[in-house]
């Protein structure tokens, strides 16, 4: 079964701005969390969910509502399309966004990150090959616009 990611929204019941007791009244209780404190006093929280391919950051700036989320498995899916497992020319030939463009390039880890700005998307390729997709929550300037 294939899941819809929905650009600047989420997936199915979990959407960006969401806390994380919401996260968890929803999926459960992830398989581990992670919790990385920054310099500048910033913490991100990071939900895994290992079965279901997916992990869920918020972060402290935001008052730790939903403001990333990776996905692993190539069950997710975006406009009917799958990408996760595809080789990076199969990524190319196949995805049909307009405004595609490689972000970085890290020869050293063998990584190519490919944003899509009109969606909220990024797809990293490591090894020749799609890894994850990671939405992005709608930006107005510095402000989040959460979903409804």
């Amino acid at each position: 079964m294939n899941i819809a990611l929905i650009p600047f929204v989420g997936f199915g019941q979990i959407k960006f701005g969401q806390d994380m007791d919401q996260v968890k009244q929803l999926l459960g209780e992830p398989t581990e969390t992670t919790r990385e404190k920054h310099d500048d006093g910033t913490e991100d929280v990071s939900f895994l969910y290992g079965e279901k391919g997916i992990e869920l950051s918020f972060m402290s700036e935001d008052d730790y509502k939903l403001g990333l989320i990776s996905c692993y498995a190539p069950t997710y899916s975006i406009d009917s399309q799958l990408f996760l497992g595809k080789t990076e020319n199969e990524f190319l030939n196949e995805s049909n966004f307009s405004d595609l463009e490689l972000s970085d390039d890290f020869a050293d880890l063998k990584a190519k990150d490919y944003t899509v700005n009109s969606k909220g998307l990024s797809f990293w390729i490591q090894d020749g090959q799609v890894h994850s997709i990671t939405l992005f929550p709608k930006y107005e300037g510095d402000n989040i616009i959460w979903p409804e």
